[in-house]
């Protein structure tokens, strides 16, 4: 209660309370259990991931960037489980299409090749 989803164009979506709130005050609560934290990945998805993170660092020096790739790898693997995912519907909620040269779409990256 208090807190809407709100957008202006129909693309771009925020949170917005419905009243004045003061500093400090809740606004909005995420349970530590849902948290994406990249330790607590490394843990759950154990050898597998350590296997894939001995290989990347062997092709470069990526040890400062393992935090990403194991929350990477965490996406994916609740990306592959779809509904049965307690994170499906954040996942379903996200763009399916992207505007940038780091995560292209197909019809993005042909209109670009062309």
């Amino acid at each position: 209660d208090g807190v809407e989803l709100y957008t202006a164009d129909g693309s771009d979506y925020q949170l917005i309370t419905q009243s004045p709130i003061s500093a400090g005050q809740t606004a909005l609560y995420v349970p530590s259990d849902i948290v994406l934290n990249s330790v607590l990945i490394q843990q759950e998805l154990g050898s597998g991931l350590q296997q894939a993170e001995e290989v990347l660092c062997q092709i470069e020096s990526t040890a400062q960037r393992l935090p990403l790739f194991r929350l990477m790898a965490k996406v994916l693997v609740e990306y592959e489980k779809g509904q049965d995912s307690m994170f499906y519907p954040w996942l379903n909620s996200l763009p399916r299409q992207f505007y940038n040269g780091v995560a292209m779409t197909g019809e993005y990256s042909e209109s670009i090749l062309q």
